[in-house]
């Protein structure tokens, strides 16, 4: 079995409507567990092989170049579930969005 490496990300956008256009974008993602909106943030929590965690590193290194914190992420391992749960391993050779998160 893999092993996955998790993250909880905030993302500030500038208006709600952005928030929300943000969180339909990813919504796709073979990597996104959950999320959420609040206002102009995005919640949400991701779920990445262990030899792709450099892709839950990456929106820090945005900040720096957009000089703000646009992107806070709390990197995490032995998540734990309630009772019921249940969470299907999620697997694809690339995004169904058909971005390139290597190049993107």
């Amino acid at each position: 079995m893999t092993k996955h490496i998790w993250c909880f990300m905030v993302s500030e956008e500038e208006s709600e409507k952005e928030a929300a256009k943000a969180q339909t974008t990813m919504r796709r993602c073979p990597n996104l567990v959950a999320s959420g909106t609040a206002g102009k943030r995005v919640y949400s929590v991701y779920a990445v092989p262990e030899e792709r965690e450099w892709w839950l590193r990456y929106p820090e290194t945005v900040n720096k170049e957009i000089g703000w914190e646009k992107y806070r992420v709390q990197v995490f391992e032995n998540p734990m579930f309630g009772a019921g749960f249940k969470l299907e391993a999620l697997s694809a050779e690339k995004p169904p969005c058909g971005a390139d998160c290597e190049k993107c």
